[in-house]
């Protein structure tokens, strides 16, 4: 039904987020965990109607302090239109084909995911524009020659960032940002059709880069053009941009944490993710 419902209210509002979710609170509750013992008072799982929330993580649980009675003080929609914003990078290094990756917050090249896995959740970013006065949706076709930001699929609010010429590549808050976390997406500079390269926004010539004849878990930097045509640097720094390997479901939330946000969906379209149904949901 939660499904059904959600659809019907996107073709009532136009896919209005403020007016679907104003909607949608009278759909939720939370329920306290069953346990009874002082350390657990606060830990509650999320429903939206008949669906169990999860949110995917691997150990935090903590949602950021408010009213436990009312779950709009952290909790909100994530629009369907958002699912065209998501994007994979990768490279044939041998015979294999690699993938950036976010491993706990180091960006690597990984060997292509199998679907339905964590790994295929930590390939998946979505593409941010720059330009915050903007309120375009741009799919993958449209954003060469455009500034982004690069947000990981499983951690909304967290952004790509270098941290400076020849230092490995990182994940950040969004609010300590300082302008690492700004890429240019230009056309490939191995000159092949549908690649690109990623240029940093503060630092012209410099590009995400991972190296040539890599092995899973290549560590990502931010590396600088020579004056020369070099191949080994062209072919590092160029990636197939393809649809995101993972997407969001029809009902999806971000709900806001102490250390982190959280990505939240219902808990049967969980295949071989890790997870937790319950929060620590602090008064």
């Amino acid at each position: 039904m939660g499904e059904l419902v959600w659809n019907l209210l996107i073709g009532i509002f136009g896919g209005n987020p403020g007016v679907i979710f104003n909607i949608l609170l009278l759909m939720q509750s939370s329920e306290q965990h069953s346990d009874d013992r002082h350390q657990y008072a606060s830990t509650q799982a999320i429903l939206y109607g008949p669906y169990l929330l999860a949110g995917h993580t691997s150990g935090d649980w903590n949602l950021k302090s408010g009213s436990a009675e009312s779950l709009s003080d952290s909790i909100t929609p994530i629009p369907a239109s958002y699912n065209e914003q998501l994007i994979s990078f990768s490279q044939d290094s041998g015979n294999l084909t690699f993938v950036l990756t976010n491993s706990n917050q180091s960006i690597t090249m990984e060997e292509y995911p199998k679907s339905g896995t964590d790994a295929c959740l930590q390939a998946t970013f979505r593409i941010v524009l720059n330009e915050s006065s903007s309120s375009e949706v741009l799919g993958i076709k449209e954003v060469i020659g455009k500034s982004v930001m690069l947000e990981p699929f499983d951690l909304p609010g967290m952004l790509l960032a270098q941290q400076g010429t020849d230092g490995s590549l990182a994940v950040t808050n969004s609010a300590d940002d300082d302008g690492s976390s700004i890429f240019r997406v230009v056309s490939g500079m191995d000159g092949k059709d549908g690649t690109v390269s990623l240029e940093s926004g503060s630092q012209a010539g410099c590009y995400i880069y991972s190296g040539v004849n890599y092995k899973p878990g290549q560590s990502m930097k931010l590396s600088c053009e020579s004056g020369s045509s070099d191949t080994g640097f062209n072919q590092g720094a160029s990636f197939v941009m393809n649809k995101g390997l993972s997407e969001y479901h029809p009902i999806s939330f971000v709900a806001k944490g102490d250390n982190r946000n959280f990505l939240l969906a219902p808990l049967q379209s969980f295949r071989d993710e890790f997870y937790t149904i319950y929060f620590n949901i602090q008064a």
